[in-house]
């Protein structure tokens, strides 16, 4: 197996299903009983920025740094909602390129390359999520920790009550 043709072709087919998986994605948490949120306005433009990484070989945090878009956090509900949305995105993501790969080795290959961009926007996540909350009680924080592409964060507590005025800040 010739792997950079092989990822070369592999991330060019993610990009270009970017729409579909994202709409993959939206039905396997309906299946699950959960809503897009948190990933709603950013998932296809994650998916793009997964399939340019794998082709190129960039390191596994880049989908998440280099993504824009909007990441709505629900303070209240934000232990499970990031990550679980997350992972299923990842999921959609590894089920097309094992569709489209030529052999086990290829489609074994980009799992793995896969699964290491979600470890990596799974920290990435911990770490927005970490902002949010720091933010919310006005307790210091290192901002060279901070990065999520040039999305813009929109932050709100659950218990608020509905009309109340939503945060919206600039991620570095």
């Amino acid at each position: 197996m010739n792997w950079t043709a092989a990822r070369e072709r592999l991330g060019a087919e993610l990009i270009g299903a970017r729409d579909a998986v994202a709409q993959r994605w939206r039905a396997g948490l309906l299946e699950q009983g959960q809503l897009a949120s948190a990933l709603e306005q950013c998932a296809s433009e994650l998916v793009l920025q997964a399939g340019a990484a794998l082709s190129d070989d960039m390191p596994a945090i880049t989908p998440w740094r280099r993504c824009g878009g909007l990441l709505r956090l629900d303070l209240r509900a934000h232990a499970g909602a990031l990550p679980s949305e997350l992972t299923a995105l990842w999921k959609a993501m590894a089920a097309t390129v094992s569709r489209v790969a030529l052999s086990v080795a290829e489609d074994r290959a980009a799992r793995e390359v896969l699964g290491q961009q979600l470890e990596a926007a799974l920290q990435g996540a911990a770490t927005e999520l970490r902002r949010a909350l720091v933010e919310r009680t006005e307790e210091p924080i290192d901002e060279s920790t901070l990065r999520f592409g040039g999305v813009t964060v929109v932050c709100w507590d659950g218990a608020d009550e509905p009309g109340s005025a939503s945060r919206e800040e600039r991620a570095a």
